[in-house]
């Protein structure tokens, strides 16, 4: 009896949602990623809501998911300060105000369909990611150079949500965006 050969399944596909910040200042931030965030060739600035996940739910599934939870919550004032050391993998620029209306946000998004896809490992906070790095000391040169280059406060308004797609390779193609508030 002849076995029939397995093909290897193809990866799920994977979406993310962000907002897309465009402070005065953005020009310092990604000057800082594209030095120090394997990512930055790969998506812009962003603060990410819903971390990147694989699904076999539709691209429109998702989108309907998305549009309902957003249309619903209020613009958001965020003032972003204090480039962060964390899990001694990252330098974060944290957001301060906003924090709790974005992580209740963040919360709200990982209800219905998306809620096994929410990331219990560690507790939510809001932030952009300037760097990323296995090595300590580089680590701490980029922290140091995050703490210089971004001093002040960082303010604006989360107007609106995008959906990604997160390709295998690492591209990340913008879906659709959504307004927040608009019902």
């Amino acid at each position: 009896m002849r076995r029939a050969l397995r093909l290897p399944r193809p990866p799920l596909p994977r979406f993310a949602v962000a907002w897309f910040p465009a402070f005065e200042g953005m020009d310092r931030v990604e000057a800082l990623r594209k030095r120090h965030d394997p990512a930055s060739p790969f998506v812009a600035a962003h603060l990410t809501l819903v971390f990147p996940f694989g699904t076999a739910l539709s691209a429109l599934q998702i989108e309907t998911h998305v549009r309902r939870v957003v249309a619903r919550w209020p613009a958001v004032t965020v003032t972003f300060r204090r480039p962060r050391m964390h899990l001694n993998e990252f330098v974060f620029l944290m957001a301060s105000r906003g924090a709790a209306s974005i992580t209740a946000l963040h919360d709200a998004l990982y209800t219905r369909s998306l809620q096994s896809h929410l990331r219990r490992d560690m507790p939510y906070e809001p932030h952009i990611t300037l760097a990323r790095n296995a090595d300590f000391t580089a680590l701490e040169r980029a922290l140091e150079e995050a703490e210089e280059a971004l001093p002040g406060e960082y303010t604006d308004v989360m107007r609106e949500l995008t959906l990604l797609d997160v390709a295998a390779n690492g591209k990340i193609n913008s879906l659709n965006t959504f307004p927040l508030g608009i019902a």
